[in-house]
């Protein structure tokens, strides 16, 4: 089983990079995507991807790169502290980047290789309405079923303004320890 924790959070000391190494710990095979030190472009909505029948993307970073091997994986973590009321620009690049898997012409509107991948969506925030909270990680889930994955988990933890906090907080911890178990099921 193969495994993708993709950090989104700019701050170096984040919470969100602190659960990463958490959940990478307890899966098999599993890479931690950090995307502040990735060369991940924006999506330049070109339409170059619609040409082929395989998830592709034209733009040489690090994120094509990146594509077949979250085609064929077996699950994806996605991490994004919530900014005024919403995921970093960072994990909405990513969501945009999923461009490359869709097709209105095929079946069920994808061209993925692989269906009944798992999706974590996880958000992280110092405060705030955590209902806010978890509708941003639905919708980031949601997104991610044009590229196979059709089984997906959300975790919000609200009250981490501090960097790494989650850290000495049993709860939060025990609740990522459950999507980490979810993810292996």
């Amino acid at each position: 089983m193969t495994y993708y924790i993709i950090n989104t959070s700019p701050r170096p000391q984040a919470n969100c990079k602190a659960i990463a190494k958490r959940i990478a710990d307890q899966l098999p095979n599993a890479q931690i995507v950090d995307f502040k030190e990735s060369a991940i472009n924006y999506c330049q909505g070109c339409n170059a991807c619609m040409a082929k029948d395989e998830a592709w993307c034209i733009q040489g970073d690090d994120w094509a790169a990146l594509i077949p091997q979250l085609d064929t994986c077996d699950g994806v973590v996605l991490l994004s502290p919530i900014y005024f009321g919403d995921i970093t620009a960072q994990a909405k690049t990513v969501i945009d980047r999923l461009y490359a898997w869709f097709n209105p012409a095929k079946e069920n509107a994808t061209v993925a290789k692989k269906f009944g991948k798992k999706v974590a969506v996880i958000t992280t925030n110092g405060g705030g309405p955590k209902e806010l909270a978890e509708q941003k990680a639905q919708a980031a889930a949601g997104a991610f079923k044009v590229a196979g994955f059709t089984e997906s988990k959300v975790l919000s933890l609200v009250g981490l303004n501090v960097p790494e906090s989650v850290l000495e907080n049993d709860g939060f911890l025990a609740q990522i320890d459950e999507v980490a178990a979810w993810l292996k099921a």
